[in-house]
């Protein structure tokens, strides 16, 4: 059956709102599926849409035959627009653009029809275009001020010489263990003059994850992120009278490994001295494990899984019960296991920041006044006293070279004949 051909439909989209420039001649149909009209309910979860409010108008052609009475079954979409709350105009299907046209077949009679959408709205002018822009900054600002004034002006801030101290952190990887199937057991050890709230986590488990050969090296990725805030105070009252010197918080690392026989083998402790500076900072924690003084030890880790465990996790760093001057750790066994990897991302925020001399260079007086360099600190006047003594033997020995130099004269040939 020949196709009559219906005549070309051209649609004006007249805006001031929404222009589109021509379409090239030359036009291409993609052949993947790129925007998905009607995602389901799990790929919304799943990329987080939020279906936003919109606008459908539908045109449409009446293909009946001309010796019977129009019916809805001969009514056919030829476009879609939509435009949604974000301002975004969809038309679909899209312009021709030098493409083939569209074709309809209606179902009862198998007519066949071909139609073009071309875009033919007159280009705005400079007046219209700029007259535009100022509307779109107006509406921008107003917008701006709306959510100003919801979300407020001032960010929380600490108390005074109170240090609020924050780390989004991520377990990247664990490598060169003996077992597979690893997993990490991680908690903070708050030294004295650190706080957390109260619904702030400590500890966390990573889940298990096998290991992967890269480069005949045996690791595992558990990219597994935490959260960790706290805030540091130091006691002026307290520290009077006292040698002790603050410290950064610690995280204790404990690796383990279990079997398809649900046994579970300690692969070693470590710990990772939280940044005292901002920023972006990878730590490698070199763990260790207990062995014990008998071959029986080896045989039970190897045949039913029992590994020497230490009582005290905070014995990998200073135990929490430690009160002495000299910590030692002579006799005690050990053997070198694996490397945890764990990257921080560190932030400081205290009112000192806010003085009119803050400035990038303020952070370590800041930190001074909190009594957190004091080490830092001693070390650097020790180091610099040994230059001074150091300098002062130089230039006194140059001194004294100097003077001999002086004080010897030639002995001429005369003076020995005599």
């Amino acid at each position: 059956m020949a196709k009559e051909h219906l005549l070309p439909v051209a649609y004006w989209l007249r805006s001031q709102s929404f222009h589109f420039a021509p379409f090239l001649e030359q036009g291409s149909i993609p052949k993947t599926l790129i925007v998905d009209e009607r995602p389901s309910e799990e790929a919304k979860l799943r990329n987080h849409l939020e279906a936003p409010p919109i606008q459908v108008m539908y045109i449409m052609a009446d293909l009946s035959p001309s010796n019977k009475t129009p019916d809805e079954t001969d009514e056919y979409v030829l476009c879609a627009i939509k435009i949604d709350a974000n301002g975004v105009l969809c038309v679909r299907p899209d312009f021709t653009g030098g493409r083939r046209p569209y074709s309809i077949e209606t179902f009862m009679t198998r007519e066949g029809f071909d139609y073009t959408i071309e875009n033919i709205s007159k280009d705005m002018s400079r007046q219209d275009q700029e007259k535009e822009l100022r509307m779109y900054r107006e509406m921008y600002t107003r917008h701006n001020d709306f959510v100003q004034s919801c979300v407020g002006y001032e960010f929380e801030l600490p108390e005074v010489d109170t240090l609020r101290y924050v780390v989004y952190g991520e377990i990247l990887s664990a490598q060169d263990f003996e077992k597979d199937n690893l997993y990490v057991h991680m908690f903070t050890d708050l030294p004295k003059d650190w706080t957390a709230d109260r619904t702030q986590q400590l500890s966390w488990v990573t889940q298990t994850c096998a290991t992967k050969s890269v480069d005949q090296t045996e690791i595992a990725y558990f990219s597994y992120p935490f959260h960790l805030e706290l805030s540091y105070k130091r006691n002026p009252l307290a520290a009077q009278g006292t040698n002790e010197l603050p410290q950064f918080p610690r995280l204790m690392v404990e690796v383990s490994a279990t079997d398809s026989w649900s046994r579970h083998f300690n692969e070693g402790y470590s710990y990772l001295q939280l940044p005292s500076k901002p920023g972006v900072h990878i730590g490698k924690a070199h763990c260790w494990r207990p062995v014990g003084n008998t071959v029986i030890d080896n045989l039970r880790r190897f045949f039913i899984g029992g590994t020497p465990e230490v009582e005290d996790p905070t014995y990998a760093a200073i135990p929490s019960t430690f009160d002495g001057t000299y910590l030692s750790k002579f006799g005690f066994r050990t053997q070198s296991t694996g490397t945890v990897t764990v990257r921080f991302n560190v932030m400081m925020q205290s009112r000192a920041f806010m003085e009119s001399k803050a400035n990038k260079k303020s952070l370590g007086s800041l930190l001074e006044t909190l009594g957190i360099t004091a080490m830092q600190a001693n070390i650097t006047s020790v180091l610099e006293a040994f230059k001074r003594a150091r300098m002062k033997m130089v230039q006194a020995r140059e001194a004294a070279t100097q003077e001999l130099l002086r004080e010897v004269r030639p002995v001429y040939k005369e003076e020995l004949e005599d």
